[in-house]
């Protein structure tokens, strides 16, 4: 399973810890939408996609279920998210 298409979105306010919205495909054939990149207390991570259960709680509604997977899924958008941000410092 790869990831074979990556699109962020920077948001990057001041003092928000939420860094950008990404749209991922998975082997060409799944999209997911609405990850999130937010800054940590000792890194970044991304945020799957997720909703508000009844209790007023968010909630993943797609998520990897390995740690692997995670890490993979993790390392290939946060490097598209180094790449995009550089870009647009250069501009």
């Amino acid at each position: 399973m790869e990831i074979t298409k990556v699109d962020v979105y920077p948001r990057e306010k001041e003092g928000s810890k939420l860094k950008a919205f990404v749209d991922f495909t998975i082997d060409d054939c799944l999209a997911v939408k609405g990850a999130k990149i937010i800054e940590g207390n000792t890194r970044l991570f991304v945020s799957m996609p997720g909703k508000l259960n009844k209790f007023g709680k968010e909630e993943n509604v797609v998520f990897p279920t390995n740690k692997e997977t995670r890490e993979k899924f993790e390392e290939v958008i946060l490097n598209e998210y180094k790449k995009v941000t550089e870009e647009n410092q250069e501009n």
